[in-house]
């Protein structure tokens, strides 16, 4: 690839309407500092960071190593505007401190420190309590008027736990004031929901199910407008939503949920929306349910039959267009929707 003049001028042009002003300062804290701070409820928590826990080991070897005196990556915390930091980035590291601190961890596994068998963190020379308590970690603070969606993005790509929040944690963490997403949480708990749409319990405490649900709005209302990013297109949707939630719109929202899955208990066989693991991928979801979505908002009195639905599922080009190599191209995510919608919709017309 030749890298010309044209080329540059379009990389700068991109780079400079992507960069974002991060307000943001550098503190060094005591350990001991860290801690009481905690203690007393300053620094919180997300809910997309609560189910994520290190095993025993994993603290063991983080104590071991500050107690080596070896460098301990930077902590992310971001001002709230209640003054409390929210932990973006450090979670495990600030618990498992508290925890061995207040004598809730007894070292059993060391590495190195053999010798530190079955000690608490009271049973440590004087000396060592108080050199870790006066030690000092790195803290960078985000400041609180830094842009939304750059906060999103950053609290992803600053994760650095051995299993990275997903969107949905993200959302439910960042947007916990956004009405909209509180209301497609609770529609993800629904018996209705939860009685469909089929999933390990992995990926229910990881908030797959909301993730299935901001899917299921997004694409039945704005699927024209999303280009690449599934990410960036439901989230900038729920704030859209969001920003401007009503009542009115609750309801109309809660009537195309409705109206989706009583077409879905009527038309379909039990178990539709699972594969041969018995579980719910979310391209099959997506089709299929988007799919009768956007063929309800054409025709809101359509009716088909089981035998039409169960051609569809076996048809060769839904098949297709809902195996798990299923990309999230604009013209796939099109194609697989449309599929649905236009098949509904023309084995309606037989039906009349």
């Amino acid at each position: 690839m030749i890298i010309d003049s044209n080329k540059l001028s379009i990389a700068k042009k991109q780079i400079g309407s992507l960069q974002k002003q991060i307000v943001y300062d550098t503190r060094d804290y005591p350990i001991s500092y860290i801690v009481s701070k905690f203690s007393q409820g300053s620094y919180f928590i997300p809910t997309y960071q609560r189910n994520k826990v290190w095993k025993t080991h994993q603290k063991e070897r983080f104590i071991e190593s500050l107690l080596l005196g070896y460098p301990i990556p930077l902590i992310f915390l971001s001002e709230q505007s209640d003054g409390r930091l929210e932990i973006v980035d450090g979670v495990q590291r600030i618990t498992t401190l508290s925890d061995f601190l207040n004598m809730k961890i007894t070292l059993n596994n060391l590495d190195k420190l053999d010798s530190l068998k079955g000690f608490t963190f009271d049973d440590l020379p004087i000396s060592e309590q108080r050199k870790l308590e006066d030690k000092s970690l790195r803290i960078i603070v985000l400041g609180s008027n830094t842009e939304l969606t750059t906060r999103i993005d950053l609290f992803n790509r600053l994760n650095t736990s051995a299993e990275k929040a997903n969107d949905s944690e993200i959302r439910s963490g960042v947007l916990s004031e956004n009405k909209f997403q509180l209301f497609i949480e609770e529609l993800s708990q629904s018996d209705r929901f939860s009685k469909m749409v089929k999933m390990s319990e992995k990926k229910n405490i990881r908030k797959e199910s909301s993730e299935l649900v901001s899917r299921f709005f997004a694409y039945s209302n704005n699927y024209k407008n999303f280009k690449h990013s599934v990410r960036e297109f439901i989230t900038n949707y729920i704030v859209l939503v969001g920003s401007s939630w009503s009542e009115k719109r609750k309801n109309k929202l809660q009537r195309q949920f409705d109206n989706t899955f009583n077409f879905a208990e009527r038309y379909f066989r039990e178990g539709f929306l699972q594969n041969n693991r018995s579980q719910t991928p979310r391209v099959r979801f997506e089709a299929l349910m988007v799919g009768i979505n956007l063929a309800l908002q054409k025709e809101p009195s359509l009716t088909v039959t089981i035998e039409n639905t169960d051609k569809l599922l076996e048809s060769k080009d839904f098949i297709s267009l809902t195996t798990s190599d299923a990309s999230n191209s604009r013209p796939k995510v099109i194609s697989r929707i449309e599929y649905v919608r236009d098949y509904l919709l023309e084995s309606g017309k037989i039906n009349d």
